[in-house]
């Protein structure tokens, strides 16, 4: 095939589809055969001239050390050529080759990247605007097929549609390099972790309920959840395409996000594909993809990619000083006392041994990073010919062809690695600075009248490897809205029926807080939250600034329709399950 040259003539016939942090992807609208079915990727450029990845033009020495094994990718003349053989000769084989895309090189003109950044600046959102500019210096474009659609689909007036997913990392680690003030990472996901630097930065809005064990974990009850968490919360992980336009999730991710569509806008979208009654079809596309993500099996062979990061990253950043040929500025800030050997065998490995931890590091996080895009197309009663897997929907009556693809496999530099570890450290100091703010009760007495504090006791849900907390009461004092917000959002443990969880409203005497945290609390539909009586009583009691925050009788009876909170108990077993309350009607003074 003959090099393709984009100039600036053919800037108009891209429009805008999406960007990441790097990257600008554009659909084609012209009539050139050459083009049909694909989409461009575009590098991108920091307001500040640095590029997204703050890279080189060409791959590093100690990178050049790092591929040395792929003779072709170290011999890349540009940074932009290694990075489309790193995806051919690196992730093809281990992902598959029938589900990677690795593209073909197109050359592009100055002129063209600048036509193209002034066509398509006013369809980019704002903040990804401010931020980074179209890279128009650079010599080539990625064109990759659009796996949002069916070859030859759009001409024959077949309609297909399709799901994008970011999965995330689908294990947790057991690395014995990870500290013990970090123990958290054994027992919750990486993402759970990270929605809570998130929040606190306000980059997003709400944590997502979505956990990656239910996606990577086999079971079809399982990955239904996580697909409708997705779809409840979808951030930038969870988007729709029809006939390769979104029609539900973000453009580019980021800040705030919000969906193109509503609920009952994507149900009218559905029209077309689901053949189900009004109310019905998002929930049997929801059970469509769930299906197409337990047959394709391929999560397996993703996670298998993932969990090369057998050290993780406490222990390979070690590994990435050695191979830079530099004092490991980590055990420099330990101190002596602190290492006992723990990290000293890893600094006394032949250099080959560091470079094969930090090269399965930097695939691993290409495989964590990933999106996998399944298609849908319905197939028509008695046709044998179609090349494609097909689903067979009960519900519906309706047979699909499906087809799914791994996308978004950008190699990560080797520098990045000081970045993934001091991320890795914001993390979990928000996280151990949140947790910090649950205090156990200060004296007995002050516990009798109030709640009992036991002693926690943790039980493992072999079924969904979670630790739960059983048997046991919290005590939560004086923290500030903020605060309380935070902590019902992220605990790390399903606090199941206990009347003797306790949550007194220490906010002075302003009431008004205490009732507009009960109210944000009534909003989060993914915190449990129960309260005892004669606390809320006692908060309650002596103050009226609640006027013009709505009736207070009205208020408690929707927290009780919405199973948030519970002023009674009757019982409550161990293993009951979740949101059985038995209430009674609250009496406010």
């Amino acid at each position: 095939m003959a090099e393709l040259i984009l100039e600036a003539k053919d800037a108009g016939d891209w429009i805008y589809r999406g960007e990441g942090a790097a990257n600008l992807i554009l659909s084609y609208t012209g009539s050139s055969p050459r083009f049909d079915g694909k989409v461009l990727r575009v590098q991108k450029v920091k307001k500040n001239g640095i590029s997204c990845e703050e890279l080189s033009s060409d791959l590093s020495v100690h990178e050049c050390l790092l591929w040395k094994e792929d003779c072709d990718l170290l011999s890349a003349p540009t940074r932009e050529i290694a990075e489309h053989l790193y995806v051919q000769h690196v992730m093809r084989p281990l992902l598959g080759s029938d589900h990677v895309d690795a593209g073909i090189r197109a050359l592009v003109s100055r002129d063209f990247l600048e036509a193209l950044a002034k066509n398509i600046l006013s369809q980019r959102p704002s903040w990804r605007v401010d931020d980074a500019d179209v890279n128009t210096q650079c010599d080539y474009a990625l064109l990759i097929s659009d796996h949002s659609v069916f070859p030859q689909a759009l001409h024959d007036g077949e309609l297909s549609i399709s799901v994008e997913i970011k999965p995330k990392c689908g294990f947790l680690p057991c690395s014995r390099y990870i500290s013990e003030e970090h123990t958290i990472k054994r027992s919750m996901t990486r993402f759970k972790l990270h929605q809570s630097l998130k929040l606190l930065r306000k980059k997003i809005p709400q944590l997502s309920q979505y956990d990656p064990l239910d996606m990577f974990s086999g079971s079809k009850e399982r990955i239904l959840k996580s697909i409708k968490d997705l779809f409840s919360t979808p951030q930038n992980n969870f988007r729709v395409f029809l006939n390769g336009s979104l029609v539900f999730g973000s453009l580019g991710g980021g800040k705030y996000i919000t969906n193109v569509h509503n609920d009952k806008a994507f149900e009218d979208e559905l029209k077309s594909v689901i053949e189900a009654d009004n109310g019905t079809r998002t929930t049997c596309f929801l059970e469509l993809v769930s299906e197409a993500v337990f047959r394709s099996g391929l999560l397996n062979r993703l996670l298998e990619v993932q969990k090369l990061d057998v050290f993780d990253i406490e222990g390979a950043i070690h590994a990435y000083y050695d191979v830079v040929s530099q004092p490991c500025v980590i055990c420099k800030k330990l101190g002596e006392d602190k290492l006992s050997g723990r990290y000293s065998s890893l600094h006394s490995l032949p250099l080959d041994g560091s470079l094969k931890i930090v090269k399965e590091y930097l695939i691993a996080a290409t495989a964590k990073d990933l999106s996998v895009m399944i298609s849908f197309r319905t197939r028509e009663k008695g046709d044998p010919k179609s090349p494609y897997s097909v689903i067979f929907h009960e519900s519906t009556g309706q047979s699909f062809d499906y087809k799914v693809s791994f996308i978004d496999l950008d190699m990560k530099p080797l520098e990045k690695m000081i970045y993934y570890y001091e991320l890795d450290q914001k993390i979990l100091r928000c996280y151990t600075k949140l947790m910090e703010t649950v205090k156990p009760p200060e004296n007995s007495a002050r516990v009798e009248e109030k709640t009992s504090y036991q002693e926690k006791s943790f039980v493992e849900d072999e079924e969904h490897g979670r630790r739960e907390l059983i048997g046991s009461s919290l005590h939560y004092t004086e923290m500030n809205e903020d605060d309380y917000l935070l902590i019902f959002q992220l605990m790390p443990i399903r606090v199941l029926l206990f009347a003797q969880l306790n949550v007194e409203l220490k906010m002075g005497t302003d009431t008004r807080q205490s009732w507009k945290l009960l109210h944000h609390m009534n909003r989060r539909h993914h915190i449990m939250t129960v309260l005892r009586e004669k606390t809320l009583q006692v908060e309650l009691r002596s103050c009226d600034t609640l006027k013009g925050l709505g009736n207070p009788t009205r208020f408690m009876q929707n927290l009780h329709a919405s199973d948030m909170v519970s002023t009674h108990f009757a019982t409550a077993k161990p293993g009951t399950a979740e949101r059985e309350y038995i209430c009674s009607t609250i009496e406010l003074c």
